[in-house]
């Protein structure tokens, strides 16, 4: 908690704007996506820390999950839809050889994308269909990976209210693996941009098994820096490189 107090007081002294990130590196809230999009021509490249939480059973090593880390790149070419590439670092012994140390030798990679058929208006929300891992392997092919697949529609509404903007989201999602089915079906959470520091969003969110909650900013112009706590327990978070190409 100490840590992430701190980590907390550092975005809200450093940051100059606001952009969301998930740790997919696409658009969305914490563990949860969003009906935003990013601004056309947006590219990510970046690196978020993993609990050991959110990791799938079977990348378990020695009967033990372990914290761990994605690495992702996405684009954003035009304002109505996100294509993005992520990988998570895994644990294997070297060669596959029990007697060998332990270490990061292999990568779960999949594909992310996001299509915005909706912009928010005065009256109606914003709204995504996207998905993880969405092309690929079929599902229990030979890696029998596929671990973030999953699917969701989003849909987000911000409102005014004396100076505070506040940002409202609520999502379907359904997740293909069986460990993941503790995070199907309805998911949503709540931004707060305070009046008296527009750049700084707070989040807090409900993932269809947890609350979390976390902050996140945009530092010296092109650093993207989130951090949150999963189930207000594991800490999460990252740092992206953010630019816009046009």
């Amino acid at each position: 908690m100490r840590r992430f107090s701190l980590l907390f007081i550092l975005i809200t002294l450093l940051s100059t704007s606001l952009r969301a990130q998930q740790y997919t590196g696409m658009e969305g809230l914490l563990h949860v996506p969003s009906g935003e999009m990013d601004s056309a021509g947006v590219a990510r490249i970046g690196a978020h820390f993993i609990c050991k939480d959110m990791l799938a059973d079977r990348m378990k090593i020695d009967g033990e999950k372990y914290n761990t880390a994605t690495n992702y790149l996405s684009i954003t070419p035009f304002s109505w839809i996100e294509i993005g590439y992520a990988y998570t670092l895994w644990k294997f012994h070297k060669n596959m050889n029990k007697k060998r140390q332990v270490g990061f030798y292999s990568k779960d990679r999949y594909f992310s994308l996001r299509i915005q058929p909706l912009k928010e208006g005065k009256y109606w929300p914003s709204v995504v269909l996207g998905g993880n891992d969405v092309w690929g392997q079929k599902d229990g092919g030979e890696s029998g990976s596929n671990f973030y697949r999953n699917f969701y529609i989003a849909t987000t509404k911000h409102f005014d209210y004396n100076g505070w903007n506040i940002g409202t989201t609520l999502s379907y999602r359904k997740w293909k693996q069986d460990y993941f089915k503790k995070w199907d079906g309805v998911v949503g959470g709540v931004t707060v941009n305070p009046p008296f520091y527009k750049p700084l969003r707070v989040i807090a969110e409900w993932d269809g098994n947890e609350v979390n909650m976390g902050a996140d900013c945009t530092l010296f112009k092109y650093f993207l820096l989130q951090a949150s706590l999963l189930n207000m327990q594991h800490f999460c978070g990252g740092l992206c490189f953010r630019i816009n190409l046009l």
